[in-house]
């Protein structure tokens, strides 16, 4: 438990060095990392920060709303949204498990409920996984 400990706040160093912009939910985005790091999955972290890179992408596309682009496209884009929130909720699921009980239904009912306030704490932990995976590409290409 000391090594994933360890492991996470190296990491996050390294992040905070890297990144101008702040985690908006640093506490949780810790107690997900510890647990990846405590399970030895670091491809779990890699396919949650792709898919939330991916996600707020295709969120960016969604709060344009131009005029020019087809009900079809629009269709499309939000259904890829949508299906990639519910994969992001899933490898969440999957890290949460580890949790202690409390600690993983606190976290479900900020992040999983749907109500208002659920889903832009789902987006703004969205938002700070897609900033790990700038980290994460720019980690690849300085090694």
């Amino acid at each position: 438990m000391t090594d994933s400990l360890n492991t996470t706040e190296k990491f996050l160093d390294e992040f905070k060095r890297f990144s101008i912009k702040d985690l908006k939910n640093e506490i949780d985005v810790y107690n997900l990392l510890e647990s990846i790091f405590r399970i030895n999955n670091f491809q779990l972290l890699e396919d949650l920060a792709f898919s939330s890179k991916y996600c707020v992408g295709l969120y960016h596309i969604l709060s344009q709303n131009k005029t020019e682009v087809s009900d079809d496209y629009k269709k499309e884009i939000e259904q890829s949204f949508s299906e990639t929130v519910e994969l992001i909720k899933s490898k969440l699921n999957e890290i949460i498990r580890h949790f202690p009980e409390f600690e993983r239904e606190s976290f479900k009912s900020r992040y999983f409920e749907m109500t208002h306030a659920g889903i832009n704490n789902l987006i703004s932990l969205i938002n700070d996984f897609s900033e790990i995976k700038i980290f994460l590409n720019r980690r690849k290409r300085e090694k």
